[in-house]
């Protein structure tokens, strides 16, 4: 008995022990949650007036009155002309209501339309910091980008079905004139290439997709087609991988509606030869399709070496669009300050949309955007069907690519080569031509100079002599 009651006794006090333990862990805990509920009752501070109607009076006075202070450097700083710009700010606070001016709860006038878009405008071409124009336009960093991602994203549903268009028919053909007269090659539509943007904020988890060991950081791999005139006609960004321009090149696009069988199919002609599709200028690295025209590696004669010429000469207009691209918009030079792969997207596609944009706009573009134009109506074949297979192996053909090459090489050599000119020294120096007597004379009085110059330097050496 008294083994039990003892056993008993002792359970007793484990239990208040516990009991104990556990009330003053409540009452601890109670205590802290107490203080905290305090600590958060407390008052924020206030928010910043940052008075918006003042940044945007500002605004207009500097650049949009009639007598504008900056007025003249205007097509600098936003990269494109006045008229342009306003067209771009009322369509979209027409079609968007971010980008309408409206007031909050508070009756406080929010950021106008021309606030927002200049932000952005300024962002993308100087790629400076979010809160940099904070003092100028009144924005704070969330809000500056804000607009930057609704901009973007708002340009490329408004525009990106006119200034990213497939190349129509007549487009085509212009393409084929312009290109014959400026580089002689016949049928091509441009130079395919690509270009890698540095993705600094990338995230860690997606950091071994994005990296190739000859980049220090993260990139994010553009593919383009350009013409003479810098307009980009296709666009391809995105592509997770260690990607070069053959791995783009398998994921990109760009052949889809010729596999399909969609595709405008404008015939040209080169030495003699008729071929069914146009075709793009590539660099060594891309595959021999039938579509794509290379260079030769080492040309061992004087047609081959022409041809080589030509060809690199026509494959700097994408070159050169990427090098007008980065300095228009200096974002896409500098790493890319995002952690979403859709944002970047949207600001790459509105870059180039805006780039195609101004080109038109001043009148530097081949083609004109058609809204009358009726296209042909292609069904089409199904993915998988003999047609659509057939199609596939024409594409990678590389007897067509081989012959293709050849007979662009025969008619660039054709329409380059030109008879050395002689010209006799009688030819250069006749008594007929009204010019000649200038040589003489210049050669008299360079003979006159001479020796006026010799005469003088005798003199001065007869008076060191004396004075010696």
């Amino acid at each position: 008995m008294s083994s039990s009651s003892s056993s008993d006794s002792t359970a007793v006090e484990e239990a208040k022990f516990i009991g104990s333990v556990m009330a003053k862990t409540v009452a601890y805990y109670q205590n802290r949650l107490g203080e905290t509920s305090r600590a958060r009752s407390k008052p924020r501070k206030s928010r910043l007036r940052r008075n918006h109607e003042a940044g945007h009076d500002r605004l207009i006075e500097d650049y949009f009155a009639d007598d504008a202070i900056y007025a003249v450097k205007f097509r600098r700083r936003f990269q494109m002309k006045k008229e342009l710009f306003l067209r771009i700010v009322g369509d979209l606070e027409g079609r968007f209501p971010y980008f309408q001016w409206k007031m909050d709860a508070r009756r406080i006038n929010g950021f106008s339309p021309i606030q927002k878009c200049t932000t952005v405008i300024r962002q993308l071409a100087y790629d400076m910091g979010a809160d940099k124009w904070d003092e100028y336009f009144r924005m704070s960093e969330r809000t500056v980008r804000e607009c930057v991602y609704k901009f973007c994203k708002a340009i490329c549903l408004v525009y990106g079905q006119r200034y990213l268009r497939k190349p129509t028919i007549n487009d085509i053909h212009q393409l084929y004139t312009v290109h014959e007269g400026k580089h002689g090659f016949h049928g091509m539509l441009g130079s395919i290439d690509c270009m890698h943007w540095g993705w600094s904020l990338c995230p860690n988890v997606w950091r071994g997709q994005y990296m190739r060991g000859d980049h220090k950081e993260s990139t994010i791999v553009l593919e383009a087609i350009a013409s003479h005139d810098l307009w980009i006609w296709h666009a391809f960004f995105g592509p997770a991988g260690a990607n070069n321009d053959i791995n783009v090149l398998d994921q990109s696009p760009v052949f889809n509606d010729i596999y399909l069988g969609k595709s405008h199919d404008v015939p040209f002609q080169a030495n003699g030869v008729a071929y069914k599709h146009d075709y793009y200028l590539t660099d060594n690295i891309y595959p021999p399709l039938s579509v794509f025209v290379k260079s030769f590696t080492c040309p061992n004669d004087p047609k081959r070496k022409k041809f080589k010429e030509a060809q690199e000469s026509a494959r700097k207009d994408v070159e050169r669009t990427f090098g007008v691209l980065k300095r228009r918009w200096q974002v896409l030079a500098i790493g890319a300050r995002s952690y979403e792969v859709k944002r970047l997207q949207h600001v790459m596609y509105a870059c180039i949309i805006l780039h195609n944009t101004i080109l038109e706009d001043e009148g530097r573009a081949i083609c004109r955007y058609n809204e009358n134009e009726v296209l042909p109506n292609v069904e089409g074949v199904a993915v998988g069907t003999q047609e659509y297979r057939a199609n596939r192996r024409e594409m990678h053909n590389r007897g067509i690519h081989h012959a293709l090459r050849a007979d662009l090489v025969e008619h660039i050599y054709r329409a380059h080569i030109q008879p050395p000119i002689e010209f006799s020294r009688d030819d250069l120096f006749d008594e007929s031509d009204e010019d000649s007597d200038m040589f003489f004379e210049s050669e008299d009085s360079d003979d006159e100079s001479d020796v006026r110059e010799n005469e003088e330097e005798d003199e001065v050496d007869d008076e060191d002599d004396d004075s010696e």
